[in-house]
């Protein structure tokens, strides 16, 4: 998933736990420039130091980015954002002339870890041009940043017949919290699940929660997601688990979860 919006703090008692890293910046510049990014599910394979970022410019002004690479967890169904240097990006600043692209090369600095799978994310922050003058009646506009995931696999995956047994194992359960009802996925696999077209099932009734990408659970981690009112007393639970198509995830039977 490339994520593209305005820059944003993380929620609640994780913002101090980014150093300060995500912020919000209003500057005065032009409309900002659309970005082509690609692929938009990079994996680092264990076998291989390295991967491939592509960015291009459609537009017809040259843009400015960083591109930054941060620690990715969720704890207690939030996601959490660290510093790390593990993994680099190469260039960490480029500026790409209309119609042109870049190559971004994503680099391990350390041999693949003993676990299956790493989770990071890419922040790609458009940095604004400089302004030629504070011209009375200037737009105000947003500098947009892009976000995607990065998974580096680690040794486990050089194992075939271990990796074809690396999946996600998926369970859910309605929670209440800061007074709202959320759906909360567990996933006590090693690998990370993408869930897409969920939906929340009320007898005869099928009440979506996203059409294409919900998001993303970690391995050994869980996710939530708010729910509407009428979905509170939902018998099931369908979504497309990594490209399947959608099928009823297993109900929680109890236990804590992941975070707690």
């Amino acid at each position: 998933m490339v994520t593209r919006s305005p820059p944003h703090r993380l929620p609640g008692r994780h913002a101090a736990a980014a150093l300060g890293l995500f912020f919000s910046s209003v500057a005065a510049a032009q409309t900002p420039s659309a970005l082509l990014i690609w692929p938009v599910n990079p994996v680092i394979e264990a076998e291989k130091p390295a991967t491939a970022l592509w960015l291009e410019n459609p537009g017809k002004t040259s843009i400015s980015l960083q591109i930054r690479i941060f620690a990715w967890e969720q704890r207690g169904g939030e996601n959490v954002y660290a510093a790390q240097d593990r993994i680099i990006g190469s260039p960490p600043i480029v500026t790409i002339a209309p119609g042109a692209k870049q190559l971004v090369r994503l680099t391990r600095l350390t041999p693949p870890a003993a676990e299956a799978e790493a989770s990071y994310r890419i922040i790609v922050d458009e940095i604004p041009a400089a302004r030629s003058g504070d011209t009375p009646g200037a737009s105000v506009s947003f500098r947009m940043r892009y976000s995607l995931p990065l998974f580096a696999h680690g040794s486990a995956f050089q194992n075939a017949a271990r990796a074809t047994a690396l999946t996600p194992a998926l369970s859910w359960r309605m929670i209440e919290a800061d007074g709202q009802k959320w759906i909360e996925i567990e996933n006590w696999g090693d690998v990370h699940a993408r869930l897409v077209d969920a939906a929340l099932l009320l007898d005869d009734r099928k009440i979506p929660l996203a059409h294409g990408l919900l998001g993303y659970v970690l391995a050994q981690s869980s996710a939530r997601w708010p729910v509407p009112k009428e979905a509170t007393e939902a018998n099931d639970f369908v979504a497309g688990v990594d490209g399947d198509t959608p099928s009823t995830i297993p109900h929680a039977t109890g236990g804590k979860t992941h975070g707690e």
